[in-house]
């Protein structure tokens, strides 16, 4: 999801629809491979997720955990439980290996704070029992046992559960104005493609497509859409036939095939969709918005597509946002911003300038933004900056004459505990038409590589970086403004 608070003025008459995120859609799998008959599936069937050459399969993670007992010579049967096999798709098909002690404790919480969870549905009452905010937990709470954690994923992909309910309310992309939501990248291999809708979440089996916007592609594999607008209401509809479909048969068939909802575990990987996942591609890179090193890893994994039909080699690269086309497209329809997440952006928000191709483009994700150095550490340099969240935060809001005329607003707290309010250029309005408004420079790259992320008068905060490695710097406004005059 776009982890950012995403808010629009009241003056504004559209909504700003919940965006679905790749790991929304990946609980759709969870809760189809814990049932009672999946548990009797053969250990050595679970297989290593094909998007991960380096994951292991189910076999191997508990043989590891055999390894680390007494009992040597156990049998498997001993580790394959629901607990654990969840703990293994946490960690080697979502890469969140922490999850399942996170949700113990978001569970007992619960619990603590409604009296009962999940709720019965006679007697579901969101009111809580405290009237006092929540200082931690409870320690009289009873502790939430690895079963009672299962079963509350198994409970939010239930009818009842949130996050199924989420699902249905949430859409693939979402227009409001000139501004399009989506959570991953519009680009070449995205733009006006939608897949069919009995994609199967697996190695394709058909050759890549061209890779070029003016292909015309097999009616079993999708459709080109060239408004905008009627684009995303068909993402938006194949989203809400894979929950239908999701609905009807929630469990794999007999011969374990295919299952319902699959489509929507494609569409959120792109091996599946041969880089053409509007969900998963991904703008960003080393906390901005574009480096040199991206562009070639993307040019390079292209080839490798083409050249050995190999549909993994798009896994971690990022989009182009330099790319005039996908930009002229938008452009054409009255799109003139891109508001997205799931890339990790450092500490605030990255930001492409429209004065690149037309189009502002705002990658919004706040992981990797911690300061190890504020904690005691003498590390220096990219060094102090971990993989967790740290205490930054960032908002995002769009505000102005109204959704046609208006201005990006980012706000929140950097990395190292300073507050920033900044303003961008107004979008929308002819040369002269209003007084010259918010900062020009926000967003640009300087001659010497570094992004301008934020203002914080007197100085910018610069960033730049590779991979998820981060560097940041705090220069005077004025030197930046003559660095960009050379």
């Amino acid at each position: 999801m776009v982890r950012a608070l995403v808010s629009l003025k009241k003056r504004y008459p559209d909504r700003v629809h919940l965006l679905v995120g790749n790991r929304d859609l990946n609980k759709i799998r969870l809760s189809s491979e814990l049932s009672e008959s999946d548990m009797k599936i053969p250990i050595e069937v679970v297989e290593r997720p094909f998007w991960d050459p380096n994951a292991k399969s189910l076999k191997e993670h508990l043989e590891g955990l055999r390894e680390k007992d007494e009992e040597e010579n156990a049998s498997l049967d001993k580790w394959n439980t629901r607990a654990e096999r969840l703990r293994y798709m946490l960690k080697h098909t979502l890469g969140c290996p922490d999850t399942f002690e996170f949700r113990r404790e978001e569970v007992k919480l619960l619990t603590q704070i409604h009296g009962e969870y999940p709720m019965k549905p006679e007697t579901h009452d969101v009111t809580p029992i405290y009237t006092t905010p929540l200082d931690g937990l409870d320690e009289t709470t009873p502790e939430v046992t690895d079963e009672e954690v299962v079963d509350s994923f198994l409970y939010e992909m239930s009818p009842e559960g949130s996050l199924l309910q989420y699902l249905h309310l949430s859409s693939i992309g979402a227009i409001v104005g000139n501004t399009i939501f989506v959570h991953g990248a519009i680009d070449q291999l995205t733009m006006k493609y939608v897949p069919h809708v009995t994609t199967k979440f697996q190695v394709p089996t058909t050759p890549p497509p061209p890779f070029e916007t003016s292909y015309i592609p097999e009616p079993t594999d999708g459709t080109m859409v060239e408004n905008v607008h009627e684009w995303i209401q068909s993402l938006n509809e194949y989203l809400q036939h894979g929950m239908k479909d999701y609905a009807e048969r929630p469990e794999w068939n007999d011969e374990r095939t295919s299952r319902g909802g699959e489509a929507l575990l494609a569409i959120q990987n792109r091996p599946s969709m041969w880089g053409r996942s509007v969900v998963c591609n991904s703008y960003a890179d080393g906390g901005v918005i574009a480096t040199p090193g991206a562009e070639e890893e993307r040019k390079q994994a292209l080839r490798t597509a083409r050249d050995q039909l190999d549909p993994l080699a798009f896994e971690g690269i990022a989009s182009n946002v330099m790319d005039p086309v996908p930009s002229q497209w938008l452009l054409e329809h009255g799109i003139q911003r891109i508001v997205v997440g799931h890339k990790p952006t450092g500490d605030c928000a990255a930001v492409l300038s429209p004065k690149y191709t037309g189009v502002e483009i705002v990658s919004v994700d706040t992981s990797y933004s911690k300061r190890r150095d504020l904690n005691g550490s003498t590390e220096s340099g990219v060094k102090n900056f971990g993989s967790s969240r740290g205490d930054a935060i960032v908002m995002v809001e769009i505000s102005g004459i109204d959704a046609q005329r208006n201005s990006l607003d980012t706000f929140g707290v950097l990395a190292c505990g300073t507050e920033y309010s900044n303003k961008f250029g107004i979008l929308g309005i002819e040369k002269g038409e209003l007084a010259e408004d918010g900062d020009p420079n926000l967003g640009i790259k300087l001659p010497s590589g570094w992004w301008i992320k934020a203002a914080v008068p007197p100085n910018y905060h610069l960033c730049r970086g590779s991979g998820r490695t981060i560097e940041y710097d705090v220069r005077p406004i004025d030197d930046v403004i003559s660095e960009l005059k050379l």
